[in-house]
This record gives C-alpha cells, sequence and structure tokens, in this order.
C-alpha cells in the first residue's frame, strides 16, 4: 500500500527501446538531451525516435516535470523557437500500448510508458519512480 501524498497517484515510468537497440541503460542527462532534440543520433549512428504521450497525460506529466523539468505547456516557446530551424518536437502518441508497439517497430525509438503495463516486446533502459527518483533497477517495482 502506498502512503498517501502526492506519490499515491503516480505510476512507475519505465523509458523503453527496441529489444535489439545496443544501449543497456542511459543516464539522465542523456534522457533529457534525447527528449530536448539536442542529441539525435544513437552510439551506433541509428537515427533517435524519441515518442511522447499527450500533454494532458498523467505520464507524460510526472515525466516532463520529473525529466525535463516543465509542464508540457511551458514547453510550447522552446518548440515554436526551434520550429523555425527545423526541430521538431518529439512524437506524440496516444496510449501506452501505441508507445510500446512503436519502439518494437521502429528502429532508434525511445518513449516511456506505465511500467506495469510492459512486456517483453521492449526493453527498460530506465525508471523514474513515483517519488522522483530515477533507478537502473527495477526490483522494487511491484505491479498489482
Amino acid at each position: 500500500m502506498q502512503s498517501a501524498g502526492i506519490a499515491a497517484d503516480k505510476s512507475v515510468i519505465a523509458v523503453i527501446v527496441a529489444n535489439d537497440n545496443p544501449s543497456k541503460s542511459i543516464s539522465l542527462g542523456e534522457l533529457k538531451l534525447i527528449y530536448w532534440r539536442k542529441k539525435t543520433y544513437w552510439a551506433n549512428g541509428q537515427r533517435i525516435h524519441p515518442i511522447n504521450l499527450p500533454s494532458d497525460n498523467p505520464l507524460r506529466l510526472q515525466f516532463s516535470s520529473s525529466i525535463l523539468g516543465s509542464a508540457p505547456s511551458a514547453q510550447n516557446d522552446y518548440w515554436n523557437g526551434l520550429y523555425f530551424h527545423g526541430v521538431s518536437p518529439p512524437h506524440v502518441l496516444y496510449s501506452d500500448e501505441a508507445a510500446i508497439r512503436y519502439v518494437q517497430e521502429t528502429a532508434g525509438s525511445i518513449a516511456y510508458a506505465d511500467a506495469c503495463k510492459l512486456d517483453n516486446r521492449v526493453r527498460p533502459v530506465l525508471w523514474l519512480l513515483p517519488n522522483g527518483e530515477i533507478s537502473t533497477n527495477a526490483s522494487s517495482i511491484s505491479c498489482n
């Protein structure tokens, strides 16, 4: 049972890549660069395709706040400024399942989803815990 408070309505978020992605882990700094579109290629030269959930999705709000340091609505000016330089924000998909399928089928993609909705189609490389901590270990995650 979770303790009362803000963490009670948050999920464990898994950052996911395809099973054949050579990256075994990802740092918080690297993840930020990918989602701000400042890092666009994996170490093997493959283009990175980051995926977001809709801006009003609770996982997106949790991810953006914890990883990017701001709410999706506060990022509009950043993306509008980059648009004229040919840089688009990460593509938006509308569900955890859509993100999982996209990562499974699209080389170089990265996304995030509710850790309890994952299966063997994709591989998690980082977890964002409800308290805001980052983990590289899934051992503390329990799904009911």
